[in-house]
């Protein structure tokens, strides 16, 4: 009833989990509608800006378009093409100059006129050169990059087209944005921010405060940065973005809006923090609010809570003990509820699994001795044919296990090499005695029918999957380094490791017992042969390794074995 009780009480305090869900949904949603209200208002702010800047050019644009809809402009008199381009000045005083040129693309006499009576020099000649710029492959109205009037305070653009079809001329025209300027230094974007106008190049053209004067580079501002990498990519697409920009303090709430014909930008920035003004103290209202919430439940949930948490790590400690296969291990828990009963009963099944784990070790055990044996009475079956090799398969067990420890394998492949080793000439049961006992050399045929025993004895152990991982050893330890083995041509490491370490204690035990066409060699002439053979019939690491294994033992063969132990 204890552990009731407590469960019943800390459900009471989990009760407050949808009064938190709820008001953190709130806050979420809340903030979600006021950022979206302040990004929509500074959408709606740049769509406005971008009205008021096209209408700004667009109304002495078309004005000194009206040119090319004077019917045969260019053949009228002299006279009556100056009364036109007089016209267009007083019209519009955003025009500040005029200039007419000849099909050829140069400057027709007495068709240039200007706003002001005094024009330096020098601003004429930079009003041709911009001109004169625009005309290159023109087949439509151009603008300029926009530049400071020479002599004067007023940024200005210069736009061009071609009149007629063919084309007959072309007009050109510079405009001043001085108007444009100020429409955007009077615009107000909160308290502190602010909107200007860039171009395709991330020059400032004209803005407000915030940013620096005409030609200044604000391509590093986040925005414009943001701007160029899209138009990049886009460069013919009407582009749109608003959110935020940049990092820390100089984080802003942006959006932009492309001027489709001259490719130029209105930003519009504000700061994040007063952008977001709102959001901020809705949030720390609900929050404050919900701190006090969920100091109470913390602290009802830890006063309740510790009763369950101490004797459930405990659980927990056994039961990563048991996995790891510590049986018997025990848990303390000395309530007298549900969970003093649930560990009694934890505690007789470790109790029980640890009885089970005993037994089972001991068939194991059992079952791996007489596969053991069997192994061996099978190697003693084929050794028991010719006295010369009388115990040669356990050797090459013995010798290989020990190489494999100094290559540090696991136990587990050290038994693999032990089966191996003694399994590794199984396959010449299948060889007629005649061949397999033959006292002289073997004949060519002779020889090639001895080779298949690696092949045979594979096909002798392949049913059995207790031996699957000793299958490489029986198959292939007459595999060569260089590839010129049998029965597979094998090459390098291609060839399993348990087999080239299987080859090597097999040509060790080959050098170090008598044989019918050798007698047993000293050790040292036994590791001169291995050496040689090292790189072109054996691995050079595992013929390394077996000449550390009798470094370390000091062992000095006398006649058929090395006084080594099996492996376990």
């Amino acid at each position: 009833m204890r552990l009731f009780k407590a469960i019943l009480l800390l459900m009471l305090v989990v009760s407050f989990v949808p009064t938190l869900m709820v008001g953190w949904l709130s806050v979420s949603h809340t903030r979600e509608l006021l950022v979206r209200d302040a990004q929509e208002l500074a959408q709606e702010r740049v769509k406005q800006l971008r009205l008021k800047a096209e209408d700004f050019l667009g109304e002495p644009a078309n004005t000194v378009l009206g040119l090319a809809r004077v019917p045969g402009f260019f053949r009228l008199p002299r006279e009556a093409q100056q009364t036109h381009l007089a016209s267009v000045l007083t019209q519009r005083r955003e025009v500040l100059a005029l200039t007419v040129f000849g099909p050829d693309r140069q400057r027709l006499p007495g068709l240039q006129a200007f706003s002001k009576h005094d024009v330096p020099p020098t601003a004429l000649a930079a009003h041709e050169e911009r001109a004169r710029a625009l005309l290159e492959d023109i087949d439509g109205l151009r603008y300029s990059d926009a530049v400071m009037e020479a002599g004067g305070s007023e940024p200005v653009v210069t736009l061009a087209f071609p009149v007629g079809e063919p084309v007959q001329g072309y007009v050109a025209a510079d405009l001043s944005l001085g108007e444009l300027r100020r429409m955007l230094e009077q615009e107000r974007v909160g308290s502190t921010g602010f909107a200007y106008l860039a171009d395709r190049h991330g020059h400032l053209v004209v803005g407000g405060g915030g940013v620096a004067d005409l030609g200044g580079d604000v391509s590093g501002r986040s925005p414009v940065a943001h701007l160029l990498r899209q138009l990049e990519h886009n460069p013919d697409t009407e582009l749109f973005h608003v959110g935020n920009f940049g990092e820390g303090r100089g984080a802003v709430v942006a959006a932009y809006t492309v001027l489709p014909e001259l490719g130029w930008a209105i930003i519009s920035e504000q700061p994040v923090e007063h952008a977001y003004l709102q959001v901020e103290t809705m949030e720390r209202r609900i929050l404050l609010g919900l701190g006090g919430a969920i100091l109470v439940a913390l602290v009802l949930a830890a006063l309740f809570s510790r009763n369950l948490t101490r004797p459930l790590k405990g659980f927990t400690q056994s039961a990563l003990e048991l996995a790891r296969g510590k049986f018997g291990v025990e848990v303390d828990v000395p309530q007298k509820n549900e969970l003093g009963e649930l560990a009694q009963t934890f505690n007789y099944m470790s109790k029980q699994l640890l009885a089970y784990d005993m037994e089972n070790r001991g068939l194991y055990e059992s079952l791996e001795k007489g596969y053991l044996e069997t192994i061996v009475a099978l190697a003693n079956s084929i050794d028991s044919k010719d006295a010369y090799t009388r115990g040669h398969s356990q050797r090459v067990g013995d010798v290989a296990v020990q190489i494999g420890r100094e290559l540090n394998l696991t136990e587990r492949e050290l038994r693999q090499l032990q089966y191996g080793g003694i399994l590794h000439d199984i396959g010449k049961i299948g060889i007629v005695e005649s061949i397999l006992c033959k006292q002289s050399r073997l004949t060519d045929q002779e020889m090639a029918i001895m080779r298949e025993h690696p092949a045979i004895g594979d096909a002798i152990i392949g049913p059995v999957s207790f031996l699957g991982a000793v299958r490489a050893c029986v198959r292939h330890h007459h595999e060569r380094w260089d590839g010129t083995g049998y029965p597979d041509r094998l090459q390098g490491e291609d060839i399993p490791l348990l087999a080239r370490i299987v080859a090597c204690a097999d040509t060790f035990d080959a050098c170090t017992s008598t044989r019918p066409y050798q007698k047993a060699m000293p050790l040292e002439k036994a590791m001169e042969i291995l050496d040689n053979l090292s790189g072109a019939q054996l691995d050079p690491k595992v013929v390394a390794a077996l000449r550390q294994v009798l470094a370390k033992q000091g062992v000095r063969l006398e006649g058929h074995r090395l006084p080594v132990k099996l492996a376990s």
